[in-house]
């Protein structure tokens, strides 16, 4: 029921036994005046039970409102803390119609300076440049910095409070009649408080207030930590990107100076070869004349010495020309002379070169073409160096009665050769070097078997000529399988 009906119903109540009460005054019912007495009476203590009931009910009514219009504002800021890095933007939130929201005239947010160790304000609503210098100057000076700092809980100080403690002289400094301050903690440190109050009399601040202000604090703290985890992640990233742009002009700059390397390498290499090849065709060439006998008469064992100078001299000849070779593909010299030609006869003419050594090692030998195309474009007499390179490895080291298998599919627009061997097998330190140029693997077998080390080197770089690639899987004991593919067309 309304107060105002309650109240009115009571007034005429009282109206009305105030009537009977002179009406029996009158006929002199003294008995009857003491009743009516004791009825007034109760009727006023209750009436002053309702009124004071029905202020105290508006007064929990208002707080009730006021802090839920204030949990709703905090709830709009914390939207805003949550989505952004920049603590400036929050502060530029916090205007006279937020704080007004909340129930208060004055806001006071100060951080401690990370140089000075000095309290430094950071956002204020109701105070004038003048006093936040005056505020400022006052709490550094007398040291406030640690009873502000407080973590156990809100400090709420009112004028009405008789004290004479450090916390009730705050009142004068920051002009208020009553406030309240709690720590903004970042990572468990105060590094700052807010402060909020009023200059009424009548709008002293309460217990409940500081749930509020606990959020606002730690909601403060919050966009802080944010920021500052923002910066660090962004400095980082930068110094990054800094790193990044330095390691790769330091790359490029070795690069350039390793291409530099090679082409000096590849320079001296040709130049050498070429001047190898001029006195080892002298050499070839009278170890020829005299194996003739045109210079006299050749004995059995001078004729055997002269075989084995031929002999070498043809080994020499071979490593020279794939020296150059190397050299020449690697400098851009050597153009491939590309010609349309049929995989199933390129394939039976380095068959028929290959098949002596075959037999020799009693090894089973396989063509297993899976492809419907049988045209491609390559130059022939590099693709056979290829082949036979590739063949003559696997025939050497694949023991007596093995098997090399060569497999030619179609992949998408390529054609893909394959050439697998039951041999040795390659050790797994020697797998990145398998490309080098002069690398022979640690193994007995391959150090009786005689070779330069350039065959695979000079492989992969025809193929990388012709646009193609190439790899290899290998298990030691069990064999090997090199891999390339050359695209169709």
């Amino acid at each position: 029921m309304d107060i105002y009906i309650i109240i009115s119903v009571l007034i005429i109540g009282v109206l009305f036994i105030l009537y009977y009460f002179e009406r029996n005054r009158r006929g002199g019912s003294e008995k009857l005046n003491k009743r009516l007495q004791d009825i007034i009476d109760q009727l006023d203590s209750q009436a002053r039970i309702i009124i004071k009931t029905d202020l105290a009910l508006n007064r929990a009514q208002e707080d009730l409102d006021r802090k839920i219009t204030g949990l709703y504002t905090l709830h709009e800021l914390g939207k805003e803390v949550s989505s952004t890095f920049n603590i400036e933007n929050i502060f530029s939130l916090i205007n006279q119609p937020f704080v007004l929201k909340l129930g208060f005239s004055k806001l006071l947010i100060m951080l401690k300076d990370n140089l000075s160790g000095m309290l430094v304000t950071k956002s204020s609503i109701g105070y004038s440049d003048a006093e936040i210098k005056t505020i400022e100057l006052d709490l550094n000076k007398r040291k406030f910095a640690n009873l502000l700092f407080k973590k156990e809980k809100p400090m709420l100080i009112n004028r009405d409070t008789e004290s004479a403690s450090q916390e009730y002289a705050l009142l004068d400094i920051l002009n208020t009649e009553s406030f309240i301050t709690a720590p903004i903690a970042v990572k468990d440190e105060s590094v700052g408080f807010i402060l909020m109050g009023n200059t009424s009399l009548y709008g002293k601040v309460v217990e409940g207030d500081s749930e509020l202000l606990s959020i606002f604090a730690n909601q403060i703290g919050a966009a802080i930590e944010n920021t500052k985890l923002y910066t660090e992640l962004f400095g980082s990233h930068k110094e990054l990107e800094r790193r990044v742009v330095e390691r790769t002009q330091e790359l490029e700059k070795l690069n350039e100076e390793l291409k530099n390397l090679n082409k000096m390498k590849s320079d001296f290499i040709s130049s050498v070869s070429h001047e190898l090849r001029t006195p080892l065709t002298s050499i070839k060439g009278y170890a020829s004349i005299l194996m003739t006998g045109k210079l006299g008469d050749v004995l059995p064992a001078q004729k055997e010495r002269l075989e084995k100078i031929d002999k070498h001299s043809n080994s020499l000849v071979h490593l020279i020309n794939n020296l150059l070779d190397i050299a020449r593909i690697e400098s851009g010299n050597v153009q491939m002379e590309m010609k349309d030609i049929s995989i199933k006869e390129m394939l039976d003419s380095i068959v028929d070169i290959i098949i002596p050594q075959v037999k020799e090692k009693n090894i089973s030998l396989k063509i297993n073409s899976k492809i419907k195309f049988d045209r491609i474009k390559v130059d022939p007499s590099q693709m056979e160096r290829v082949f036979l390179n590739l063949l003559s490895n696997a025939v050497k080291f694949t023991p007596e009665k093995g098997m090399v298998i060569i497999e030619i599919k179609e992949k998408n627009d390529d054609i893909q050769f394959s050439i697998e061997d039951t041999g040795i097998g390659i050790p797994t330190q020697d797998i990145p070097k398998v490309f080098q140029e002069f690398f022979r693997a640690d193994n007995a077998l391959d150090q009786k078997i005689k070779g330069s080390g350039l065959g695979l080197s000079l492989v992969k770089k025809i193929i990388e000529a012709h646009k193609g690639k190439i790899w290899f899987d290998s298990e030691l004991g069990k064999g090997s399988r090199f891999t390339f593919t050359l695209p169709k067309y």
